[in-house]
C-alpha cells in the first residue's frame, strides 16, 4: 500500500514504518494524517497543507485517518468514494491512548515530586478514560486520592468503593492537596478558586489552565514522551480496521 504522510512527528515516524511494514503487499492508497488532524480547521497540524488541499489530492478508493477530522474533508472524502478512519471515534484506540496518558502523567508526579506517592494527597479533575486509569495507578502506589467531578452517579460510585470524591460545585477545601491534576476537557473548576501554593497538572487539550510556574501543561504526553508506542497504538488501530473491512 501506497502512505502519504502529512505531519511527521515521532508518532507519526513510528506509525508510517509500522503501517509500511504490515501493509506491504496490500493494494491501494492510503493518506496518514496528525494526531489532532488540524489544530485550526484549516491546516493539518505542524504542516503547511491546507484541508483544501487534501480533498482535492483524493482519489477514488483512497484510505484516509487522522483525529478528530473536519466534517468537510470526511464529506470531500465520501463523495470521491474513500474510506476514513477517525482515532477520535474509535474507543479502544481512546482506551489505550488514555492508558498511555495516565502513565506519563504518573512518571511525571514521581520525578517531580518532593514527597513518596503515599504521602501525597492528589485531587483529580474529571473522572473519564484518563481520569479513571490515572486514579488507579496512583492508588497502587499508596496516594491519597479525592476526585471532583460534575457527576452525582460517579461520586456515589467511588465512594461506595472507599474512594473520596466530590460534586465540582460543592467542593470544601483544596488546601488539604498537594497536587491538582485535571483531566476534564472542559473548565469544572475555576483557576481562582484553586489556593496559590498549589501545582497543577492539566492533561487537557485547549487552554482550561494558563501555563505558569505553578501550572504544567501536559496535553501530548503520547507524543512527547512515549512516540514509538504512541505509533504502534495508531497504527495497530488503522490496519485493526482495514482488517476488518471498514478502512
Amino acid at each position: 500500500m501506497e502512505i502519504l504522510t502529512f505531519g511527521m512527528g515521532g508518532r507519526q515516524i513510528e506509525c508510517k514504518r509500522m503501517l509500511a511494514e504490515g501493509l506491504s503487499g496490500v493494494d491501494g492508497r492510503l493518506i496518514l494524517l496528525p494526531i489532532p488532524t488540524t489544530r485550526d480547521n484549516k491546516y493539518i497540524s505542524g504542516t503547511n497543507t491546507s484541508l483544501v488541499d487534501i480533498a482535492c489530492m483524493l482519489r477514488r478508493g483512497d484510505a484516509v485517518a487522522g483525529y478528530s477530522i473536519p466534517y468537510e474533508l470526511c464529506l470531500a472524502a465520501g463523495g470521491k468514494g474513500c474510506h476514513v478512519y477517525d482515532g477520535a471515534t474509535d474507543e479502544d484506540f481512546l482506551t489505550a491512548n488514555a492508558s498511555l496518558t495516565a502513565v506519563g502523567a504518573l512518571g511525571y508526579i514521581l520525578m517531580n515530586s518532593k514527597k513518596g506517592l503515599s504521602d501525597m494527597h492528589v485531587g483529580v479533575v474529571g473522572y473519564g478514560r484518563i481520569g479513571m486509569r490515572l486514579v488507579r495507578l496512583l492508588l497502587q502506589f499508596g496516594c491519597r486520592i479525592t476526585v471532583y467531578t460534575n457527576r452525582p452517579d460517579v461520586v456515589m460510585e467511588l465512594c461506595e468503593n472507599g474512594i473520596s470524591a466530590e460534586i465540582v460545585g460543592e467542593i470544601s477545601d483544596l488546601s488539604c492537596l498537594d497536587l491538582l491534576v485535571n483531566t476534564a476537557p472542559a473548565r469544572q473548576i475555576d483557576e481562582a478558586d484553586i489556593p496559590a501554593g498549589l501545582r497543577i497538572i492539566d492533561l487537557a487539550s485547549g487552554s482550561i489552565f494558563t501555563p505558569s510556574d505553578r501550572v504544567i501543561k501536559l496535553s501530548s504526553i503520547p507524543e512527547a514522551f512515549y512516540p514509538i508506542t504512541a505509533g504502534r497504538l495508531y497504527a495497530e488501530a488503522i490496519m485493526r480496521n482495514i482488517r476488518e473491512g471498514k478502512l
